[in-house]
């Protein structure tokens, strides 16, 4: 395949990664939530839009076009891509590329669940745009910054047990009134970047593993395990969430975690794959050190 000169970005995380690239010219269409997404990586990383203001521009002018699974196939057409850029759990086939009318080698399709998954989507997107160079510094930025994160911990002898609770819906619905939480019965559990995360910042993740997807567990599995810390995501701050605070839901007094006061909840998504992880681990090393003073 050619250095493509006409890219459709289907995944914010992504765009961030073309924009922190430079590889903005190459772009011609993008999902709803791109902009948003490379404006956070902005904050995180401290660039000021100022000093980014035409790229900006263009990125806001750029069609929109849905984001995977539910990209508009006919406006892609219409853009006559010479490259789809998408990242998500599972496989993304070869008969997908020809609903988007591009060949099957114009398609790629990043399923990234490690913080190595990430490391290497870098710097395939950086091979495919001829922009080594530049996925090399961001590798390396990343790596800097991660250590800069891990060399804060206030070491333990025994990591403390963490459990990401991503969700409680165990029905879920586009009308928040019609969702259903039951977390006295399972809560739905992060990976993807989320374990590898929480054994950087000096925790042991319960129910996943680095390289795992999120897994619905049973709450009598949680109270078995009795976890040190929960961490509380509400998955993009669920309203459905809010009506079960932890320590009023049947059977999780029971919890270590509750009458030690391990309840903790998260500004960040540390379960997202994006450039934007930084933030979420340095809250969570702070997390962690601030349990190690309340529970030595």
């Amino acid at each position: 395949m050619q250095i493509p000169r006409r890219v459709v970005s289907l995944s914010p995380n992504v765009s961030m990664i073309l924009f922190a690239l430079g590889a903005d010219e190459a772009v011609v269409g993008r999902t709803e939530d791109c902009v948003q997404a490379i404006q956070q990586y902005l904050q995180v990383w401290r660039i000021p839009e100022p000093t980014v203001a035409q790229r900006l521009q263009h990125w806001q002018a750029l069609p929109v076009v849905g984001a995977w699974p539910l990209a508009d196939r006919e406006s892609i057409k219409a853009l006559q891509p010479e490259g789809l850029l998408t990242s998500g759990s599972g496989p993304f086939g070869v008969h997908e590329a020809q609903t988007f009318g591009v060949e099957a080698d114009a398609l790629c399709h990043f399923d990234t669940r490690t913080l190595h998954d990430l490391d290497q989507q870098i710097q395939q997107i950086g091979l495919l745009l001829s922009r080594t160079a530049e996925a090399a510094s961001l590798t390396a930025q990343l790596a800097l910054r991660r250590d800069e994160s891990t060399a804060r911990q206030h070491g333990r002898a025994v990591p403390p047990t963490v459990l990401l609770e991503y969700c409680v819906c165990i029905q879920y619905d586009a009308d928040p009134d019609r969702r259903v939480a039951d977390p006295a019965r399972a809560i739905l559990v992060g990976g993807h970047l989320a374990p590898d995360l929480i054994q950087l910042s000096g925790g042991a993740p319960l129910f996943t593993q680095p390289g795992d997807t999120a897994k619905w567990v049973a709450f009598d599995e949680i109270r078995a395990a009795q976890p040190d810390v929960v961490l509380q995501y509400d998955c993009h701050g669920c309203p459905t969430a809010r009506k079960h605070p932890i320590p009023a839901r049947r059977g999780w007094s029971e919890l270590d975690a509750v009458s030690h006061a391990g309840l903790y909840p998260l500004s960040e998504n540390i379960s997202d794959p994006n450039l934007c992880f930084p933030a979420a681990l340095e809250q969570l090393v702070g997390i962690l050190n601030t349990f190690a003073v309340q529970v030595p």
